[in-house]
């Protein structure tokens, strides 16, 4: 199962759904944003992705009441998951966070085929026992180009992919 991976939007809008046209045209699962959505109107993007949008709390949200009920009631195919989620997939279970500390104990559990987190910024791909520990970078485009991973949850391999 592949799916897409993305952090730390911030709500940069116009990144958000160039990303989205490209990860529609990938041909993922799922996917999953690991925090820092920041503001409630982030969440009415996600109805362009075509299939399921997993979603934990970062550090910048602004208004987690309003994000909550924009997508529970307008978007079924949006699940907010709080500080770290949980998702059983048929290659594996999936944690996700936004903190790298809670993803780096996840990860020792060796519970996880990925644990995947975002808050640094910075894309970085790595192994903690048999799982992966990754961070797609950011959506945003502060401190590295705007990015997103695909990571394939049977083999364990990631691209990442740079808006264009």
């Amino acid at each position: 199962m592949k799916v897409a991976v993305i952090s730390d939007t911030h709500d940069h809008l116009e990144n958000l759904e160039a990303a989205l046209v490209e990860i529609n045209s990938l041909g993922v699962s799922a996917l999953f944003h690991c925090g820092d959505l920041v503001s409630p109107f982030v969440i009415d993007r996600f109805a362009a992705f075509k299939g399921p949008v997993h979603v934990v709390f970062g550090n910048n949200e602004g208004d987690r009441y309003t994000i909550n009920n924009v997508a529970s009631k307008k978007f079924p195919n949006v699940k907010l998951h709080g500080e770290v989620g949980f998702v059983e997939t048929d290659d594996g279970e999936v944690a996700f966070t936004h903190r790298p500390e809670f993803a780096r104990g996840l990860a020792c559990t060796g519970k996880y085929t990925a644990v995947f987190y975002g808050h640094t910024h910075r894309m970085k791909i790595e192994r903690v026992g048999s799982t992966w520990l990754v961070n797609p970078g950011e959506l945003m485009g502060l401190l590295e180009p705007p990015g997103w991973i695909v990571f394939d949850l049977a083999t364990g391999e990631a691209k990442h992919y740079a808006l264009k």
